[in-house]
């Protein structure tokens, strides 16, 4: 799988996966049909802030995750750069939603969160070097 179908794929599931995120945690939301778990807390407690924002990473980076895909194809970036920002950032979509679900559930995870966003940081930093020009031979 290219660098490019893997990061796209990775988007489009992820969107997906904070979606379905969104769906369950909707049915407790707003007096919803179904009563908060405990474990949750009040709208305002970190444990349901930290989900909340888990479900819109998956969202918001799976969205990041598609501009890069589609980056990488006309990137400057060499086929190992083109490489290491694609898997820099499935690392960071993939880790960072989890890692802020994790956290809600078992607050020490809260200190693993800046490895995944290193990652994201790393890949658009590349693909911002790659942007600099547009690729003119295949690498």
């Amino acid at each position: 799988m290219t660098p490019e179908h893997r990061t796209r794929f990775v988007g489009w599931s992820s969107i997906a996966v904070g979606i379905a995120v969104g769906l369950v945690i909707g049915l407790w939301s707003f007096d919803g049909p179904v009563a908060t778990p405990a474990w949750i807390g009040e709208y305002t407690d970190t444990t349901r802030r930290l989900v909340r924002l888990g479900h819109i990473a998956f969202i918001g980076l799976g969205l990041l995750s598609i501009l890069l895909a589609d980056e990488l194809g006309r990137s400057a970036l060499s086929a190992r750069g083109r490489q290491m920002a694609s898997r820099l950032m499935v690392a960071g979509n993939v880790g960072l939603p989890l890692l802020l679900i994790g956290a809600a559930i078992w607050r020490p995870l809260k200190f693993a969160m800046g490895v995944p966003a290193t990652c994201v940081f790393a890949a658009m930093v590349l693909a911002a070097w790659g942007a600099r020009t547009q690729r003119t031979t295949n690498n």
